[in-house]
């Protein structure tokens, strides 16, 4: 099991066996709650009870011998400018039955009383979740501000809700002086059960660059994924948000690009320009004194004469001029020729696809250019939004092409990824 895998278990461990959900009852050995759990589905919006008729996740603390059915478990992660995540974790709990209501109130007024009793374990986990995260991505990480409340909530039935709230210092890595944020490295490979979803709202002021998988739902700063209709797989999820311009490295890069084009293009077309003298423009022209300025300011009447004589001359010299020149005008050097080192990210991306035929997967670019997932990620992410590659899933798997190498009508018909994936 790779570092990143091992960050997604533990998170699971740690988020979907925290205790205190349910009817509370001590444990004999450590005076806290204990939980049992068995799974199911449901769906729902953060404003709307969770739909009915759908299979649930049962979440059951035995006391009294009673049990509570979680409807649905909601994670809620918040980015913001500094890296930080404002976490908040929601079990919804459908109270149905006089009993269930009971078990309820209990609940409540446990948690009322001693709400450090049902944090103490769950703080624990998420703190050897953060650790683990931390190792795995190279930022420093860290856990605090954990608090535990409940309510109740009513819609067309009544719910209680059990929630968790703590804040993640790093979970976002910032670039480009905080105008880039990209979430989503700490938690790769996340498990959402039939009866969970995840939700990750950027700040105001951002706008969403890519989101990878395609999720589930969209809203104005925030995007949702349902499990049950979404896997995560390496590089997963991966959210991507900007202060509404290009990135200062991708701007950087293109400027270079063009800067060097254009003095290339510059050169050679001062090299084949022939002055009135017959001297190509790119050639020197001779200091004022020097032996070569006087014989050309100074020529003598035979030299004139002869230009005379001969008014060829003139015109067959400016034209032999030329000739060299044209004649040494540089040739294109192949891409493949290049130095990796003095090519940009995205231009040793195109060549590596280039190089296999225009179409070859994601995890293998990792693999030959010895990146991070994120780095990876983050160049196809630019190429993509300059159109320069596509993307499209084939199984797990994220597959790069160029334009001209992708059968679009075949690709559509299947698994396509090429929007903000």
């Amino acid at each position: 099991m790779n570092g990143r895998v091992g960050v997604a278990v533990l998170v699971v461990a740690a988020l979907l066996l925290s205790p205190g959900i349910g009817a509370a009852a001590a444990d004999p050995t450590d005076g806290e709650p204990s939980l049992a759990l068995s799974s199911g589905s449901a769906q729902a919006d953060s404003e709307s009870e969770p739909e009915s008729g759908a299979e649930t996740a049962t979440w059951g603390i035995a006391q009294d011998q009673s049990r509570i059915d979680a409807d649905e478990v909601r994670m809620d992660v918040a980015v913001q400018p500094n890296g930080t995540a404002e976490w908040t974790l929601e079990f919804w709990i459908r109270l149905n039955d006089e009993e269930s209501r009971t078990a309820f109130d209990s609940l409540q007024s446990d948690i009322r009383d001693d709400p450090d009793n049902y944090t103490r374990s769950f703080a624990d986990r998420m703190r050897t979740t953060v650790a683990t995260a931390s190792d795995a991505t190279g930022r420093e990480m860290r856990a605090d501000g954990f608090a535990v409340e409940t309510e109740r909530r009513s819609f067309a039935r009544e719910y209680g809700v059990v929630r968790y709230a703590f804040r993640w210092h790093g979970f976002v890595a910032v670039e480009d002086d905080g105008t880039v944020l990209r979430a989503g490295d700490a938690i790769e490979g996340l498990f959402l059960d039939d009866g969970t979803r995840l939700l990750l709202e950027w700040p105001a002021g951002y706008e969403l660059e890519s989101a990878t998988p395609d999720p589930d739902e969209r809203r104005e700063r925030a995007v949702l994924w349902r499990g049950g209709q979404t896997d995560f797989i390496t590089g997963e999820p991966q959210v991507v948000v900007t202060t509404g311009g290009p990135s200062t490295a991708l701007v950087a890069a293109i400027a270079a690009v063009v800067i060097g084009l254009g003095a290339a293009g510059a050169w050679r077309y001062r090299d084949r320009l022939p002055t009135s003298g017959g001297r190509p423009s790119g050639g020197r022209e001779p200091d004022a004194g020097s032996p070569s300025a006087a014989a050309s300011d100074g020529a003598s009447p035979t030299a004139a004469s002869a230009s005379t004589d001969d008014g060829s001359s003139s015109n067959t010299n400016s034209s032999d001029a030329e000739t060299p020149s044209s004649e040494a005008a540089p040739e294109s050097i192949p891409a493949s020729d290049v130095d990796p080192e003095l090519l940009s990210n995205e231009e040793q991306v195109l060549r590596l696809v280039r190089d296999r035929g225009g179409r070859m997967k994601q995890q293998a670019v990792v693999e030959e250019l010895g990146w991070t997932d994120a780095k990876t990620s983050k160049v196809v992410s630019g190429l993509r939004e300059d159109d320069a590659l596509e993307s499209f899933r084939i199984g797990r798997e994220n597959v790069l092409a160029l334009p001209d190498a992708v059968d679009h009508a075949a690709v559509n018909g299947g698994d396509a990824d090429t929007d903000d994936s």
